[in-house]
């Protein structure tokens, strides 16, 4: 990884530039840094960061006169190509051409990023951006729970997993009237992250729950344990959802499954519907981001990368949760 200086590009004609504010660190970027294998595709050099906020400074020509400069943004990370059947099908996340912003074209750990202007989606005047930066990883956490789950009133959810995106997948089932259980893993930081989710107004354990109590489960650690410990939790005709990418392939007992008839969906990225409904959430609790989010300056952005890499805690305290960095200080 390295920092350089280069000039702000200018944008193409369907192009806006966005003034940073700032941009958080994923696992995908993580991936990237290690070169871990799965991510051979992504190929350098390229700038990383698709979790932004920040203010177009200029349009290229033919951009409507309703994205203007001065607009507060989050540019959506996933962009189909806009003519296949999945597209005009409203699934641009999955389309087979799509981009993904940082990983397949330059991203937002930068003074200034390059987005087509159909990317854009505003973002309320009264969120601050250190919650305004969680909208990507809140939009993904919105679509498995709402869109995918279909969690209403009255549901029993266990959503396990309890980074950024399982943190925001419990709290949108609790704010959608469900009965919500996030499920962390026994270890040295189940106490921090009691404490978080004691925060949160989530209710914590690491236990899995008994056989047949559970309507839906959010799955967000990436955890083959977890998804197997679900099927049993589940009762008949619950819902299991995967959220998460699996570093190794999970070994279900699937005639549990069967017998109980159980729906096992997957939730790949979001659509711009949930970004504008997750903002709305997201406008709820407007000072999450003070909870989640440390914001590095951008000569610590590889510090950043590093500890969302290694799970660490800045400065020996809290367990990171979300690193954001300030690209223009």
């Amino acid at each position: 990884m390295a920092l350089i200086d280069v000039p702000p590009g200018q944008p193409g004609p369907e192009q806006v530039q966005v003034a940073v504010s700032l941009c958080g660190m994923c696992g995908s970027d993580a991936h990237v840094y290690r070169a871990d294998a799965g991510y051979e595709w992504v190929t350098p050099p390229i700038v990383l960061g698709h979790e932004a906020v920040g203010v177009v400074t200029a349009t290229g020509s033919d951009v409507p006169d309703s994205v203007a400069p001065g607009a507060r943004v989050v540019p959506m990370s996933l962009m189909g190509c806009g003519t296949c059947a999945i597209c005009t099908n409203g699934l641009p996340q999955i389309c087979p051409e799509r981009t993904t912003l940082g990983l397949s074209v330059h991203g937002a750990v930068s003074g200034h990023c390059l987005v087509p202007w159909q990317s854009l989606v505003p973002v309320p005047e009264r969120l601050p951006d250190m919650t305004a930066v969680l909208t990507e990883p809140a939009s993904v956490a919105w679509r498995a729970v709402a869109v995918v789950g279909e969690v209403v009133s009255g549901h029993r959810v266990v959503v396990s997993g309890t980074g950024t995106v399982g943190l925001i997948a419990a709290l949108v089932a609790t704010y959608r009237g469900a009965d919500v259980t996030l499920l962390g893993r026994c270890g040295p930081s189940a106490q921090s992250k009691k404490t978080l989710a004691d925060r949160l107004g989530l209710k914590f354990d690491t236990h899995a729950p008994e056989p047949g109590t559970v309507d839906v489960w959010i799955e967000a650690a990436g955890s083959a344990a977890q998804a197997s410990a679900a099927l049993d939790a589940l009762r008949p005709a619950g819902k299991l959802v995967l959220v998460s990418l699996y570093a190794a392939r999970p070994d279900f007992d699937v005639n549990i499954a069967v017998r109980k008839e159980l729906a096992i969906r997957t939730s790949y990225g979001s659509v711009r519907a949930d970004y504008e409904q997750t903002l709305d959430f997201l406008c709820s609790s407007p000072n999450l981001g003070a909870e989640l989010v440390t914001v590095f300056p951008m000569a610590q952005a590889e510090e950043a990368l590093r500890l969302t890499a290694e799970g660490g805690a800045p400065n020996g305290g809290m367990p990171l949760i979300k690193a954001a960095i300030a690209p223009n200080e």
